[in-house]
């Protein structure tokens, strides 16, 4: 694997999302892709860095995760990476396929669905001990 173009430490403070969004929009449309595309991988990595904030964190704002963005010829590859409690394998299967009732959706309960949709492929790599790893590709239609 060869070096990202991108890499950057985000504290854990949700309102430094926002400058993530706008980050992330601008490199995948440099990258090639389109603003729609740009719009729907930033609303998904946002979804994957929150749940680093929320659930690998427990809410608290004074860690870090990392971003890495890298774009090669077939893909667009992101990776959000954080040092905090591991996932539960068993949450982070991919969401079926049918469609999902309004009262079935649970609070934060989209992002999983959200990320599966936009990426081709989705690796979930939780640590031994600490850390999870989240790796979305977006492949380059031919």
């Amino acid at each position: 694997m060869s070096c990202p173009d991108l890499w950057i430490q985000v504290r854990s403070e949700p309102r430094f999302l926002k400058c993530v969004r706008e980050l992330l929009r601008t490199y995948v449309v440099n990258s090639g892709f389109s603003e729609d595309q740009a719009d729907s991988v930033a609303l998904a990595v946002d979804e994957a860095c929150t749940n680093s904030i929320r659930h690998s964190y427990g809410g608290s704002c004074d860690k870090f995760f990392e971003i890495s963005l890298r774009s090669v010829d077939e893909a667009l590859e992101i990776t959000v990476e954080d040092r905090g409690r591991p996932a539960s394998p068993q949450k982070i299967v991919p969401p079926k396929p049918e469609k999902v009732t309004p009262e079935e959706v649970k609070p934060g309960g989209l992002g999983l669905r959200l990320i599966f949709e936009i990426f081709d492929e989705v690796e979930f790599l939780p640590g031994q001990g600490e850390g999870n790893r989240v790796i979305m590709r977006l492949n380059r239609k031919k």
